[in-house]
């Protein structure tokens, strides 16, 4: 309707004649054409379509050139004003004939036009009739079904309701066989829908599958890469920690033999110091014994004098081995 509408108001609209000027006349008469028309016929006749076949040369024709073929005079001038006349009046008329003509043909295609959209008018009425009669008779087959349903549930009692109709059944086996018997052209759509749906839904899961696929693969990929880095990172860690390790031996070996080195000088200047205690040691015994043997020169000694003398030496060769 609204598409008739627009095609309706879009129809064509005649354009505008352009300002009405008279023709300027520069041709001769054609008085053999002329001469061969029956005028009296014509006028008898009404013959309007040999008017029509000399209307154009008899109104844009110049006869002030023309002369008189007996005494070669100029022709009247009143009847040369009254044609002139007559041709100004027929180029006019002619003028308001293209107009008419331009009108009438507008008019035509707006008549058209107007036919067109009364026929999609007249479709759509039609349609709407028809749509609203089977509304009413959509709602009678409800307000039935509705009915036996509060009827069968009033009574308690279980029913199969058939999709097509208002029947309802007892039995599933009954529902079956009632469709296949009234309703086969409708169970096979309803089976043809829901195998379409059924497709539909199990395309739409092969497709989940597949992105699930691919976001499985996309995470294992991940997962992989993940590993991979924290393998490189657990091998520079261990590389790191042997690295350390190393050091630290390294470290250990030449602290052990800075340790070793200085234990060797320590127990030199012990034994250094062992040698000089030892040789002064020596000089003391062989001093003492000296002395003893000086003391034995020079007279008796008291035997407990020169016992504590030797046990004094004794002691101090001790002191000096211990030390």
């Amino acid at each position: 309707m609204a598409a008739a509408a627009a095609a309706a108001a879009s129809s064509p609209v005649p354009a505008a004649l352009p300002p009405f000027q008279f023709r300027p006349r520069h041709e001769s008469p054609d008085w053999r054409r002329l001469s061969a028309v029956d005028v009296e016929r014509v006028a008898a006749e009404v013959d309007v379509a040999a008017l029509q076949e000399h209307l154009g040369h008899v109104t844009f024709c110049s006869a002030e050139r023309e002369r008189c073929p007996h005494c070669q005079g100029p022709a009247d001038p009143l009847l040369l004003r009254l044609l002139r006349l007559a041709q100004l009046s027929l180029e006019y008329l002619l003028h308001s004939q293209d107009y008419l003509s331009a009108q009438l043909r507008a008019a035509q295609e707006l008549l058209r036009a107007a036919d067109a959209h009364r026929d999609l008018l007249a479709k759509d009425v039609a349609r709407g009739a028809q749509e609203i009669r089977l509304l009413k008779e959509e709602c009678k087959r409800r307000k039935k079904m509705i009915g036996t349903q509060q009827m069968m549930l009033q009574a308690g009692a279980t029913y199969h309701q058939c999709q097509f109709c208002e029947k309802a059944f007892m039995n599933y086996s009954f529902l079956h066989s009632h469709l296949q018997r009234r309703h086969a052209d409708e169970s096979c759509l309803l089976s043809m829908y829901k195998k379409a749906q059924t497709d539909k839904l199990q395309e739409e899961i092969n497709k989940l599958k597949e992105q699930l696929e691919l976001t499985r693969s996309q995470l294992e990929a991940e997962q992989h890469a993940h590993i991979v880095k924290l393998s490189k990172e657990y091998e520079e860690h261990r590389s790191k920690e042997e690295e350390i390790r190393q050091l630290f031996h390294k470290w250990k070996e030449e602290e052990k033999e800075k340790l070793a080195s200085e234990l060797e000088k320590v127990k030199e200047m012990f034994m250094k110091e062992f040698k000089e205690l030892t040789a002064k040691n020596t000089e003391l015994e062989t001093d003492c014994l000296r002395r003893i043997q000086s003391s034995i020169g020079a007279g008796t000694p008291d035997p407990k004098g020169s016992g504590q003398t030797m046990e004094m030496g004794r002691r101090q060769q001790g002191g000096v081995q211990c030390g």
